[in-house]
Formats: structure tokens, C-alpha cells, sequence
């Protein structure tokens, strides 16, 4: 990988099937992220449509011919950003929504992930996804779990397998009423789970899940974490008078060689031939 300015973008989004406010926010992101230099610029989990109920299936838009993902591969040319964006994502032959992430950069749409395992309140609106790819964006590899799936450490093992150096980890929960320390949520199980994949497997993770909302003014759940576990940047709990709160970090491709390269490295000394359990049902 080469050295890649990366932002954790968390404006305030109005939420649910409010396209064009959520659109809107998108923007002043992408605007934001590129005022810091930032290449490429991820936004949470379910960002530009989020309703998780019965108004899903008529709020969901296709990836990427719908005009909600052609916005945002729109802003993503304009701006000379690569954007990750996350969807409620309609697909119409099997009349089915996914919980979607998409990349989009200066040269247009570049692939997307769905969700492969949801929580439970998610099983009433939508369906898993059933692919694991990476994608290459010039700079750097990337793969996306989305949220729960960092749950799952098979995810990223076989993402790094497939040449993932750097993993874009959109999150929904990150908003509260009341002023979350940053030493609270750096310390508690959801980030164990991600500093755990970054030094399994020897990557960079950003995470975006920060949003708040207009009754959750306070942020958290958005930082950057470097190969060896270390979180290089972290976002402000407090609110942003215009909106937007931000975490900014370049990639530095030393970190990741470092960890490769290191004599007890996990994937240079893994044993497939004992891991046949982890494929069966139980």
C-alpha cells in the first residue's frame, strides 16, 4: 500500500428516508474531509437511507443506478474524494433490501458490500448479503464490515487473505444525549472487537459511526487504528457548531509493513488443515 490521508466523517444526519437532507450532509462531509486533505472519506453505517422498519422496502434505492447512490458517485467526481457511503439498497429482481456500503471515487462507482450478518432487529427489514470482496481504490486495498460483522473475526481474516489493507468498518450506534468520555467508549467491547482484527490480521481500520442526531447531540464510535492495534485518531465527543465532527489520519504504509513483517505475524504461521470445524454447521 502507499501513504493514504483517510477521514472518519460523522456529520449530522437528519435520518431515515430524508434523502435529500441526508445527501445534503454527505456533501458538507465530503467537503470537510477534502479541506483536510483526505482521499478517501467514510461515513457511517446506513447513513443516506436508514429506517430498519416497514418503510424500507419503499425507502430503498438500487446500488448504483439509483439516484440516491448516482448523488453520491456524483459528489465523489466533483470532489475528487473516494467516498464510502452506507444504504438501505433495493434490489429489485429479488424484491429483497440490504444493509449496503458503496465506494465511489474520481473515476466513478467502484463496488459495494452487503451485510452478511445482521443483528435481529435488522431481520425484519432486510436480508444478508453473501460476498466478502476487497477493492482496490490505487493507494490501498480496502474491504468493509459493516458493524455487527466485526463480531465475526472469519470476516476480516479472509478479507486480509484476499489482500485487504485497510478495512472501512461504518457503524449505527454513536449518538447519545449525554456526554460520553472518550476514555469510556476506547476501553469498552465494541472497540476490543476492532483493535482485535487490525492486529490479527496486520491493518488499518477506520471506523465511522459518530452521527448523532437532533436529540443525540454527543458523539463517539469513530476513530482510525493502526496494524499494531494503536488508535491514531479519535473523534471529539462534543458537538460540532456546524454539524460535522471529523477524524482525520494518514496511513502510514511503515505500520503496516512493520506488523507483516513481524517474525510471530499470525498469517504467516496459521494452519488451514486444523480449521475444517470453523465450516460446519453446528
Amino acid at each position: 500500500m502507499q501513504k493514504i490521508r483517510v477521514a472518519a466523517v460523522s456529520p449530522r444526519f437528519p435520518g431515515g428516508d430524508d434523502k435529500q437532507g441526508n445527501l445534503e450532509s454527505a456533501w458538507r462531509g465530503i467537503q470537510a474531509a477534502k479541506a483536510e486533505g483526505a482521499e478517501l472519506a467514510v461515513f457511517s453505517e446506513l447513513s443516506l437511507i436508514h429506517c430498519l422498519d416497514e418503510r424500507s422496502y419503499r425507502a430503498a434505492e438500487p446500488v448504483p443506478n439509483g439516484p440516491v447512490a448516482q448523488q453520491i458517485i456524483s459528489f465523489a467526481r466533483e470532489s475528487g474524494v473516494t467516498v464510502a457511503a452506507g444504504i438501505e439498497e433495493l434490489d429489485p429482481d429479488a424484491g429483497v433490501v440490504y444493509n449496503t456500503h458503496f465506494l465511489a471515487g474520481p473515476q466513478g462507482y467502484i463496488g459495494k458490500h452487503r451485510k452478511t450478518h445482521l443483528m435481529v432487529s435488522e431481520w425484519r427489514a432486510h436480508r444478508p448479503g453473501c460476498e466478502l470482496d476487497v477493492f482496490d481504490i490505487g493507494k490501498c486495498k480496502v474491504g468493509m464490515s459493516i458493524c455487527h460483522e466485526n463480531m465475526y473475526p472469519e470476516i476480516s481474516r479472509i478479507q486480509s487473505l484476499k489482500g485487504m489493507e485497510v478495512s472501512i468498518s461504518p457503524f449505527a450506534v454513536g449518538g447519545s444525549p449525554e456526554r460520553v468520555p472518550k476514555e469510556v467508549w476506547l476501553n469498552d467491547f465494541h472497540m476490543a472487537c476492532w483493535r482485535a482484527r487490525c492486529f490479527d490480521n496486520g491493518i488499518f481500520m477506520i471506523v465511522s459511526g459518530g452521527n448523532g442526531s437532533p436529540g443525540k447531540k454527543y458523539r463517539y464510535y469513530a476513530c482510525i487504528i493502526d496494524p499494531w492495534a494503536d488508535v491514531i485518531a479519535s473523534i471529539d465527543p462534543d458537538p460540532d457548531p456546524d454539524g460535522i465532527n471529523m477524524v482525520v489520519a494518514d496511513l502510514d504504509p511503515e505500520r503496516f509493513i512493520s506488523r507483516r513483517t513481524d517474525a510471530n505475524y499470525p498469517l504467516k504461521k496459521r494452519r488451514p488443515e486444523l480449521f475444517d470445524d470453523l465450516v460446519r454447521r453446528y
